[in-house]
Protein backbone atom coordinates (compact mmCIF):
# COMPACT_ATOMS: atom_id res chain seq x y z
CA UNK A 1 0.00 0.00 0.00
CA UNK A 2 1.51 3.35 -1.06
CA UNK A 3 0.79 6.52 0.83
CA UNK A 4 1.42 9.99 -0.57
CA UNK A 5 3.93 11.97 1.42
CA UNK A 6 3.23 15.56 2.28
CA UNK A 7 5.50 17.97 0.44
CA UNK A 8 6.94 20.52 2.81
CA UNK A 9 8.67 23.43 1.01
CA UNK A 10 11.99 24.80 2.24
CA UNK A 11 11.50 27.85 4.45
CA UNK A 12 13.65 30.14 2.29
CA UNK A 13 12.35 28.93 -1.09
CA UNK A 14 9.10 29.40 -2.84
CA UNK A 15 7.59 27.55 -5.77
CA UNK A 16 7.57 30.45 -8.22
CA UNK A 17 8.71 29.58 -11.74
CA UNK A 18 12.13 30.67 -12.97
CA UNK A 19 11.86 34.24 -14.32
CA UNK A 20 13.70 33.50 -17.60
CA UNK A 21 12.56 31.06 -20.28
CA UNK A 22 16.03 29.43 -20.02
CA UNK A 23 18.64 28.86 -17.32
CA UNK A 24 21.88 30.83 -17.93
CA UNK A 25 24.14 27.96 -16.82
CA UNK A 26 22.41 25.50 -19.13
CA UNK A 27 22.66 28.00 -21.96
CA UNK A 28 26.39 28.38 -21.25
CA UNK A 29 26.91 24.61 -21.40
CA UNK A 30 24.96 24.44 -24.67
CA UNK A 31 27.05 27.26 -26.12
CA UNK A 32 30.28 25.58 -24.96
CA UNK A 33 29.22 22.33 -26.64
CA UNK A 34 28.22 24.13 -29.85
CA UNK A 35 31.38 26.26 -30.07
CA UNK A 36 34.07 24.02 -28.57
CA UNK A 37 32.64 20.51 -28.81
CA UNK A 38 32.67 19.63 -25.10
CA UNK A 39 30.94 20.43 -21.81
CA UNK A 40 32.31 20.98 -18.33
CA UNK A 41 29.32 19.75 -16.34
CA UNK A 42 26.83 17.03 -17.00
CA UNK A 43 27.15 13.92 -19.11
CA UNK A 44 29.13 14.25 -22.33
CA UNK A 45 27.48 13.30 -25.58
CA UNK A 46 29.03 10.45 -27.58
CA UNK A 47 30.40 12.85 -30.19
CA UNK A 48 31.87 15.34 -27.64
CA UNK A 49 35.60 16.04 -27.65
CA UNK A 50 37.59 14.58 -24.74
CA UNK A 51 38.64 17.88 -23.14
CA UNK A 52 41.34 16.19 -21.02
CA UNK A 53 43.08 14.96 -24.17
CA UNK A 54 43.48 18.46 -25.65
CA UNK A 55 46.93 19.90 -25.03
CA UNK A 56 47.34 23.62 -24.43
CA UNK A 57 50.40 25.76 -24.91
CA UNK A 58 51.56 27.97 -22.07
CA UNK A 59 53.42 31.23 -22.37
CA UNK A 60 55.42 33.24 -19.88
CA UNK A 61 55.33 36.98 -20.47
CA UNK A 62 58.01 39.12 -18.86
CA UNK A 63 58.75 42.80 -18.87
CA UNK A 64 61.78 43.38 -21.08
CA UNK A 65 62.86 46.32 -18.90
CA UNK A 66 62.68 44.28 -15.68
CA UNK A 67 65.87 42.95 -14.08
CA UNK A 68 67.00 39.40 -14.71
CA UNK A 69 64.92 36.91 -12.62
CA UNK A 70 68.10 35.21 -11.38
CA UNK A 71 69.30 38.53 -9.91
CA UNK A 72 65.93 39.17 -8.30
CA UNK A 73 65.93 35.69 -6.69
CA UNK A 74 69.56 35.96 -5.53
CA UNK A 75 69.05 39.22 -3.61
CA UNK A 76 66.86 37.82 -0.76
CA UNK A 77 69.05 34.73 -0.52
CA UNK A 78 72.12 36.92 -0.04
CA UNK A 79 70.32 38.90 2.68
CA UNK A 80 69.36 35.70 4.53
CA UNK A 81 72.93 34.41 4.28
CA UNK A 82 74.22 37.68 5.82
CA UNK A 83 71.91 37.44 8.84
CA UNK A 84 73.10 36.41 12.27
CA UNK A 85 72.03 33.02 13.60
CA UNK A 86 68.49 32.88 14.94
CA UNK A 87 68.07 33.69 18.62
CA UNK A 88 65.37 32.06 20.71
CA UNK A 89 64.25 33.36 24.08
CA UNK A 90 62.08 31.87 26.82
CA UNK A 91 60.67 33.39 29.99
CA UNK A 92 62.80 32.42 32.99
CA UNK A 93 61.58 31.53 36.47
CA UNK A 94 62.05 35.12 37.63
CA UNK A 95 60.10 36.54 34.65
CA UNK A 96 63.11 37.71 32.68
CA UNK A 97 63.92 36.68 29.14
CA UNK A 98 66.57 33.97 28.88
CA UNK A 99 68.27 33.20 25.59
CA UNK A 100 68.16 29.54 24.66
CA UNK A 101 71.27 27.96 23.25
CA UNK A 102 73.42 30.89 24.39
CA UNK A 103 77.02 30.07 25.17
Amino acid sequence: MELAAAVIPWPDRDDRPYPLPFHPLEMGEDALRALCGFVLEGLPAPDDVDADAVGLHGFLVRDSAAPDPAVVEAEPRARVAAMEPRRTYVVGADGSWVRQGAP
